[in-house]
């Protein structure tokens, strides 16, 4: 094979684990929070902009950080902010800016939604280890914290073992 088919091969099968893998979230999440993917993006991209100490986060920032236009990303805010997950206001500083705040009720959902993500993300990622998904890219999924290679010889991998701290489920899910 070429080295340009094996670039279009490649990014194939990775497009295809991401929409996999993206699709269990977006159920996961619209299940049981009524969210989509990139609202919850959002959300956390938000949380994450106030600990680092910015303090707000610009739309074209918060744009840029889950991989929407600023249009689109106008439409999402709006749809947090009429859900009760934001607050929106005219920056005292600079007026031509909008500062965006989570509320408690933004803060509960990420704190029930993040579980909810990484037990997507760990089932989808289970299911590719049982197929036939490239190693170098299960292994980059996988990480350094669940050891080498996955072990294909068993229907069960010893880096997928629900007793190791992380691993949970959510309750009640």
């Amino acid at each position: 094979m070429s080295d340009d088919a094996t670039l279009i091969t490649q990014w194939n099968t990775l497009t295809l684990v991401h929409r996999r893998i993206e699709t269990r979230i977006e159920r996961h999440l619209h299940q049981h929070l009524g969210l989509g993917v990139s609202e919850f993006y959002a959300l956390r991209a938000l949380r994450e902009g106030m600990r680092a100490g910015m303090g707000l986060l610009y739309l074209n920032d918060l744009a840029n950080g889950i991989g929407l236009s600023q249009s689109a990303t106008s439409r999402l805010v709006a749809r947090l902010r009429d859900r009760g997950l934001i607050t929106t206001h005219t920056s005292l500083h600079d007026r031509r800016s909008v500062e965006t705040e989570l509320t408690a009720v933004a803060h509960d959902v990420l704190r029930v939604g993040s579980p909810l993500l990484h037990q997507a993300v760990e089932e989808a990622v289970r299911e590719l280890d049982a197929g036939d998904t490239d190693e170098d890219l299960l292994r980059y999924l996988l990480g350094s914290t669940y050891g080498a290679a996955p072990n294909r010889t068993r229907n069960k991998s010893p880096h997928w073992d629900e007793r190791r701290p992380g691993l949970e489920t959510p309750s009640g899910a």
